[in-house]
């Protein structure tokens, strides 16, 4: 399922689909089948515009990062641990200079970082892996510059616990419930960017655990983003790719069932609202 999704994924991709799209239409333009090559180019065109510059991806957005809300300080407080997912670092550790590359999530490990320290008694727990299809060599993975940026401000073993065999959230969740072993009356701090929240939130639940979620990184803000267009088409496309992949990660993870059937006395997370239905 792995593989399925991450090919699946390169061709669904709404801006890898526009470009094959494009191209498509250009092959065949070659090809003098001048009338399909056109609809083709036609329909990359407006597909371009609608997601590189109308305000399409805030309005998948929103939802996405304002439906679940956030925990307090007051939650952290007597919590069995916090939980950070990959995303903030980068497995590519560079051999020289020992700077660690920081990933495009970096407030997921900052913010775990601000946590840790201001709660010291707090144990944390890092997932990630690598999500590459093809890893060649001994390629270093997220746990392994995880462990590197939270060792160097004081946060190390036996505190400072790494999970860094999945490739995926859903794995995630299920080897976090394998190594920690939650119990119904610990409460859980789950980091992970805004976005990506509903989704993760549901499938840690599933596996078990009293979530408290403390997003981070938020894309959007106010209604009035729901209005505004983009002024640059990377930006656009690169928010329209992450918020299909969002709803098509809840959409599949609620028809494979892996979300908690039921609604748990005492979770902040309502497995039913997550997964909207």
């Amino acid at each position: 399922m792995f593989y399925v999704s991450k090919l699946a994924w390169m061709m669904l991709q709404p801006s890898n689909f526009i470009a094959i799209l494009l191209v498509l239409g250009i092959g065949l333009l070659v090809l003098q089948r001048r009338a399909v090559a056109l609809r083709l180019i036609v329909a990359a065109t407006f597909f371009y515009v609608l997601a590189a510059f109308s305000p399409l991806a805030n309005w998948l957005l929103h939802p996405l990062e304002h439906e679940v809300k956030g925990g307090t300080e007051r939650d952290v407080a007597g919590a069995a641990g916090i939980i950070v997912l990959g995303g903030g670092v980068s497995g590519a550790i560079p051999t020289e200079g020992g700077a660690i590359p920081l990933g495009p999530s970096v407030e997921r490990v900052t913010e775990t970082l601000r946590l840790a320290l201001r709660h010291p008694d707090l144990p944390v727990i890092f997932s990630g892996g690598s999500g590459l299809i093809l890893q060649l060599g001994d390629t270093p993975n997220e746990a392994d510059a995880a462990q590197r940026f939270f060792e160097g401000f004081g946060v190390v073993t036996p505190r400072l616990r790494l999970e860094d065999r999945s490739r995926n959230t859903l794995e995630n969740a299920e080897l976090s419930a394998a190594m920690l072993q939650p119990k119904p009356d610990q409460r859980w701090i789950l980091v992970t960017s805004a976005f990506h929240m509903r989704r993760a939130a549901a499938l840690f639940e599933a596996q078990g655990f009293r979530v408290v979620p403390w997003p981070v990184g938020y894309l959007t803000s106010g209604h009035g983003d729901l209005q505004q267009p983009f002024g640059r088409a990377s930006e656009g496309l690169h928010r329209i790719d992450i918020a299909t992949k969002e709803w098509l990660g809840i959409f599949v993870s609620w028809a494979r069932g892996d979300f908690a059937p039921v609604e748990r006395a005492g979770n902040r997370v309502e497995a039913s609202r997550v997964s909207g239905s």
